[in-house]
């Protein structure tokens, strides 16, 4: 299978978690979600990366006066959380990317500040497109160095760094979830993305409440009626 296939299938896949995570009204369901979630996009990031090696083409991004980007809007900004993510690891850092954050690399220095500590980092982007964004993690799995902990700026997106204190490997990003992975549906890696995550949904569907079952069934629907009207996207009945 080609790249391209690859990536679009990953992003459907990515779609339909976004739409249960949309509607569902569960905590720990939607929490569930947005850590496969992460996991499909760091894939999603990992092919992207392999395709343009692949390729080897890609000319280097032009740089863009930051004062282009920094101009005076008249629009009035507002205030948005991050929480959705991507990550990966080394055996020196744990890395997070922040994705669809369109022109963040045209920003000026003073309008990004990262602040780390032993256990959480707070991300704050000021006015990028009229909207003030703020990524917060406390309560990280295991212990950073602050001082040796940064963030870099790719186009249309931000890598947080952080610098593990031990060089173990990380199960996941915080704590909390590493006790929702334990007590949700597993996705099975070894089936194709799609078929996993089917499977998982299922198996909620059958073992959830009223409301899980409703939540669901709803979105099922929908995505069934989107795929029937030629919009993409497919999942199969329970």
């Amino acid at each position: 299978m080609s790249f391209d296939q690859q990536i679009q299938d990953l992003n459907l896949d990515i779609d339909e978690i976004k739409k249960f995570h949309e509607q569902s009204q569960r905590p720990r369901i939607k929490q569930f979600l947005e850590i496969q979630l992460r996991k499909y996009q760091t894939e999603l990031l990992s092919l992207k990366e392999k395709q343009q090696q692949q390729n080897d083409n890609k000319t280097g991004e032009k740089a863009v006066s930051a004062q282009a980007s920094a101009t005076t809007s008249t629009n009035r900004s507002y205030n948005k959380d991050i929480t959705l993510y991507a990550w990966d690891q080394s055996d020196k850092f744990v890395k997070l990317y922040v994705q669809d954050l369109n022109g963040v690399s045209n920003l000026a220095e003073d309008q990004i500040k990262c602040t780390f500590e032993q256990r959480g980092f707070q991300l704050e982007i000021n006015n990028l497109n009229n909207v003030n964004y703020t990524f917060k993690l406390r309560k990280l799995l295991n212990e950073i160095l602050p001082n040796e902990s940064s963030y870099k700026l790719k186009k249309d997106s931000v890598v947080i760094m952080l610098r593990k204190k031990d060089p173990k490997q990380w199960e996941c990003v915080i704590q909390d979830d590493k006790k929702a992975d334990k007590k949700l549906p597993k996705m099975d890696d070894r089936k194709d993305p799609g078929d996993s995550l089917m499977n998982m949904m299922k198996q909620m569907y059958d073992e959830g409440d009223d409301e899980m079952k409703r939540t669901i069934a709803k979105a099922w629907t929908e995505s069934r009626e989107k795929m029937n009207t030629g919009g993409g996207g497919e999942m199969g009945g329970f």
